[in-house]
């Protein structure tokens, strides 16, 4: 049975999400109350083990073990206090909100009700598997960027879809079967996305990149390459992506709408992305505030076949653009 969710928990759990992502508090806070606590914990547990990931102060042996305690701490339902410790010594304080709110994350966790944790304990121990593997393996070829992908993306929209069938009204054994073939390339378009973002970043400050080594062998040039990216996620992610949405069984309105925006606002950032010098400058190319509010409240409006239609010829007008 599904405990109740304290309103402090909620709460810390909801700055942990607004301070790392802007853009994805805003769907996954319009979730409804099947969907929206377990998302939101499962967010900020992928994003704890993202952190050690991403970690400047920690080499690879040790982030390998911190993670792994971590997984091992989520299995007994604990906040793992010195893991907690470690990353809040070595995390800037602008990038610790994740470890900052730990314990009300785990407590939350805690709440949830037992198929819930379930999905969650799969889930994350598949990510932190492929992300252990990364750590001192390079990106050579597009076969290695999809695999990494999968891993650290990909296990999100199984997971997502998991929630979904366990929790979701309509979702048949065939609406679940066609919604798992195509959670994985969403996942990787999203990705990719955050990938092509964080060229300059990655590079600088983390001293790895996540373009695939090959890219550059054949062509020199970054916007070629960047472009090049763009391309091949606009033509092999992006339909199977819309082809999600479409296989969302009605009576899920608000998990309807968080794809929607996701899908929307990640389409129109790869626009924004190809041809773009910025790309490889320290500003980071972003969506305005105020278009993201607004892309939000467009794409909730429109009847289903209007949104399949609008994807669709965003697809068409980008893939003409090559």
């Amino acid at each position: 049975m599904t405990k109740s969710h304290p309103k402090s928990l909620i709460k810390a759990n909801e700055e942990s999400l607004f301070k790392q992502s802007r853009s994805f508090s805003i769907p996954i806070l319009n979730l409804d109350s099947r969907f929206k606590i377990p998302t939101m914990v499962q967010y900020n547990l992928n994003k704890a083990i993202d952190t050690i990931e991403d970690s400047r102060r920690l080499g690879v042996s040790e982030k390998r073990d911190l993670i792994q305690r971590l997984c091992e701490a989520l299995k007994q339902g604990s906040s793992a206090p010195e893991v907690q410790r470690r990353m809040l010594q070595v995390t800037p304080p602008g990038e610790a909100f994740v470890f900052k709110n730990y314990e009300a994350t785990i407590a939350l966790y805690n709440t949830l009700s037992s198929a819930e944790r379930e999905l969650s304990r799969k889930w994350t121990a598949e990510m932190a598997k492929g992300m252990c593997e990364f750590l001192a393996r390079p990106i050579i070829d597009q076969k290695d960027l999809n695999q990494y992908c999968y891993y650290v993306a990909g296990t999100v929209g199984l997971y997502l879809t998991d929630l979904l069938h366990l929790k979701g009204d309509n979702v048949n054994e065939a609406a679940y079967e066609a919604l798992r073939c195509t959670a994985v390339p969403f996942g990787l378009f999203l990705q990719k996305l955050n990938i092509m973002r964080d060229f300059q970043e990655d590079r600088t400050e983390r001293r790895r990149s996540f373009w695939p080594q090959s890219y550059f062998e054949r062509d020199r040039d970054r916007i070629e390459v960047l472009n090049r990216m763009a391309y091949e996620t606009l033509k092999n992610d992006i339909p199977h992506a819309i082809d999600y949405f479409i296989h969302i069984p009605a009576g899920n309105d608000s998990y309807d709408y968080f794809i929607r925006f996701v899908l929307s606002s990640g389409m129109e950032y790869l626009r924004i992305l190809r041809n773009n010098e910025s790309v490889f400058s320290e500003e980071k190319v972003k969506l305005p505030k105020k278009f993201i509010l607004g892309l939000y409240a467009k794409v909730s409006a429109l009847t289903r076949e209007e949104f399949k239609n609008y994807c669709q010829e965003l697809y068409s007008e980008q893939m003409a653009d090559d």
